[in-house]
């Protein structure tokens, strides 16, 4: 029978169980494509795939019954999507108020996107592109910026982060006479 399901599920989290429904076999042979740490067994007419998957990629697997007659194989896809990284911010600026900022990136696996960015200084933004997040603009506040900014899709719940120090403007007093 058909798989019960074809998953997408992430890297290292345990697979709800994939069951095919069988006629006239006896068991099953070596299963071929299955993801390192998912397994497939056989009783009472049903085979069931189980297990957590410790490799990504798209797997096209494929069971050979045994016993009955003819050849047949049971088939289906398990997809495993990689965890979501966000790398170190390549720079950890200190820049003068109103002054353009030299673009600060983060380096992304399993991401598909960035969620909205809090701690930013207003006038600098981040956008999200070919696996890197890089953060632009002018700020016009001063302080120190503790940004975090989500990554979407994927696997799990990370952020990148990082530190934007703006100082202010040089000032001069009036002479005192």
């Amino acid at each position: 029978g058909v798989a019960s399901s074809s998953p997408s599920v992430c890297v290292n989290t345990a697979i709800t169980d994939i069951t095919h429904t069988t006629t006239g076999a006896t068991g099953i042979g070596t299963a071929t494509g299955l993801p390192t740490g998912v397994t497939a067994a056989w009783a009472a007419n049903t085979i069931t795939i189980s297990g957590t998957p410790s490799a990504t990629g798209t797997f096209n697997y494929t069971i050979p019954l045994t016993g009955g007659c003819g050849t047949v194989n049971a088939t289906g896809t398990i997809t495993v999507i990689t965890s979501n990284t966000a790398g170190i911010a390549s720079s950890t600026p200190t820049v003068c108020i109103n002054a353009a900022i030299t673009n600060i990136t983060h380096t992304t696996t399993g991401a598909t996107g960035i969620g909205t960015a809090t701690g930013l200084p207003t006038g600098v933004t981040a956008a999200w592109a070919a696996n890197t997040i890089t953060i632009s603009g002018t700020p016009t506040a001063t302080g120190t910026f503790n940004y975090s900014i989500p990554l979407s899709g994927g696997c799990g719940t990370v952020n990148a982060t990082g530190t934007i120090t703006v100082t202010a403007a040089n000032t001069a007093g009036a002479a005192s006479s």
